[in-house]
């Protein structure tokens, strides 16, 4: 099937999950940069689950753009190409919900502020899930803790998580004598603070009531 016909298929099957979510990608999917250039049959076919997998999320979002005071400029040539690029080339699926929300919330909040909404998911691009998963934790938005072995391979990743959190400005690690020695420790929720940044990507990719 030739790039067009991919397109088409991905228009229709937006179109089936909500009319106005179809003219959301036919009117935006000419801005998605070098889409035409690296479109690939098995990648379209993951978008389409992808869709299908989150079609009642993506039902409430095609009906708050519907009624956003956003102008559809903004929306079609703006924001809407970073998330079909970031959901056709995320390679993690249990990322796509968070994608989505950050989409949503966009209407929800009635945020025109580009700069902003394309830092975000320039981050959310940038971490993996287990990444997010270590960020949930130690923010308190889930329980679920990663255990490791004493010097082993998944001990080494936490740590290194940990700075890569604390580098993007999501987390801020209170310091020790040991840590401004140079020595490496761990840490865990009480050596946490969440700075403003960190607050407000959490709110941008999760759901309203996750963040009460």
């Amino acid at each position: 099937m030739n790039e067009q016909g991919l397109l088409n298929e991905v228009i229709q099957s937006g179109s089936s999950i909500n009319p106005y979510f179809g003219e959301i990608i036919e009117n935006g999917i000419d801005y998605v940069p070098y889409l035409g250039r690296v479109l690939q049959t098995i990648k379209i076919n993951r978008l389409i689950r992808r869709f299908k997998e989150h079609d009642k999320k993506i039902n409430r979002i095609a009906s708050l753009a519907a009624d956003s005071i956003l102008s559809a400029d903004y929306i079609n040539q703006r924001i809407f190409p970073i998330i079909f690029s970031d959901l056709y080339e995320e390679h993690e699926d249990a990322k796509v919900n968070l994608i989505l929300t950050g989409f949503e919330n966009v209407f929800i909040e009635q945020n025109g502020n580009e700069s902003v909404i394309i830092n975000f998911y320039d981050v959310l691009r940038n971490l993996r899930y287990i990444d997010l998963k270590r960020f949930f934790y130690l923010t308190a938005i889930t329980d679920e803790k990663m255990l490791f072995s004493l010097e082993s391979d998944e001990h080494a990743l936490i740590r290194n998580i940990d700075r890569k959190l604390e580098n993007n400005g999501l987390i801020s690690i209170k310091k020790t004598w040991n840590d401004l020695g140079g020595i490496e420790s761990d840490k865990d929720r009480e050596d946490i603070e969440l700075p403003l940044y960190g607050r407000k990507f959490l709110k941008f990719i999760l759901e309203g009531e996750r963040m009460q």
